[in-house]
């Protein structure tokens, strides 16, 4: 598996952009991660941020490498939107090529937001579907297992339980079902969902602005969503998910409310909407590159050293089974390993890539 993802990164052209190879109109870079612009932008102030390391999906990215990643979510953020003079900021992922995936390196993107700025691919306001009492039941009940499964491989100090539950909460959730909440996040089935298959994920630290989370705070929240994709995978079969966060006030975020949402995808479903139209820009990109740049230079990872392994590490996945008997509630996902975690790690890639 590592000489396949060593080959694979021969050919990929973020790598190459990566290692300078290929120009780039670079913005961010520590260590572990690289942000740069995206040269066929959705909207003004649109940059793309990923690991320097090749990894095709978001499943198989180590745990330290992700708290990095995601946790330098809130100031790479608030570089954005001050460069831009921006009021708010959305950020994009597609796993798997059904939600839009083109290149098989993980990546995300960032995309600065105003209102009157006329984007309204990630409106999410046609909520016409609805799972049903079994499935609702099926994922209340192993959402968590997964997450206590994740809590005995990453310990955190602060995590007791639930926690409690502020007023902004409450008002957010109301005819929501809970499936997942500890301390610091809650995530809920909505009464009315975009597709089958839609997790909102709030922070209960923070009402609005992802600016104010913490290094730790953040990537918990993306660890969160990172299992409610994994769920959509396994528990309802989803061919690939997107995970969309919005932040700050817009024209399709009138209250400013942070939220994630997770969105199962499939081939021919009727989200095609929420991906724009690759297209030059009219305006100079070395200008945004300047503005953006000369605010990301106090960016900072602060949560501690990422781990000296061997690159790139190759990772035996957990896989959930759910069989007709174990979608009851009240019966616990049967956790497997395969005999030949190189090869079902394969399989996975190229699903996920729709090959």
């Amino acid at each position: 598996m590592k000489a396949q993802l060593e080959e694979q990164s021969k050919q990929c052209i973020f790598c190459k952009l990566i290692k300078g190879e290929m120009p780039s109109k670079k913005v961010f870079e520590d260590d572990v991660t690289i942000s740069m612009l995206d040269i066929y932008p959705a909207k003004k102030g649109h940059i793309v941020f990923m690991q320097k390391d090749h990894y095709p999906i978001m499943p198989y990215i180590p745990a330290e490498d992700f708290k990095h990643l995601f946790g330098l979510i809130p100031q790479l953020s608030t570089a954005l939107m001050s460069g831009m003079v921006a009021t708010g900021v959305n950020l994009f992922i597609a796993n798997g090529g059904a939600a839009g995936q083109q290149a098989p390196h993980f990546l995300f993107h960032l995309i600065s937001r105003e209102t009157g700025d006329g984007f309204f691919n990630f409106w999410l306001n046609k909520r016409n579907a609805k799972l049903d009492g079994e499935q609702i039941k099926m994922l209340s009940h192993n959402f968590p297992l997964m997450m206590a499964n994740h809590f005995k491989r990453n310990p955190a100090s602060w995590h007791k339980g639930a926690g409690e539950r502020p007023a902004y909460i409450i008002k957010l959730i109301e005819d929501s079902t809970i499936v997942y909440e500890d301390e610091k996040a809650i995530a809920v089935i909505p009464a009315k969902e975009v597709t089958q298959g839609h997790f909102e994920i709030y922070s209960k630290e923070e009402e609005k602005d992802i600016r104010k989370l913490s290094v730790e705070s953040s990537h918990h929240l993306f660890f969160v969503a990172s299992f409610a994709a994994t769920a959509l995978f396994e528990g309802l079969g989803a061919q690939a998910t997107n995970i969309i966060l919005k932040s700050g006030n817009c024209d399709d975020n009138p209250d400013g409310s942070l939220s994630v949402h997770v969105l199962a995808r499939r081939q021919g479903d009727d989200l095609s909407y929420l991906h724009w139209e690759p297209k030059q820009p009219s305006y100079n990109l070395d200008d945004i590159q300047s503005k953006i740049k000369d605010k990301t230079w106090k960016v900072k990872y602060t949560g501690g050293k990422k781990k000296t392994e061997s690159k790139p590490q190759v990772l035996t996945p957990t896989k959930f089974e759910f069989s007709k008997e174990e979608k009851k509630p009240n019966q616990s996902p049967k956790e497997t390993t395969t005999s030949d975690p190189h090869e079902e790690i394969k399989q996975a890639i190229e699903k996920a890539m729709g090959k």
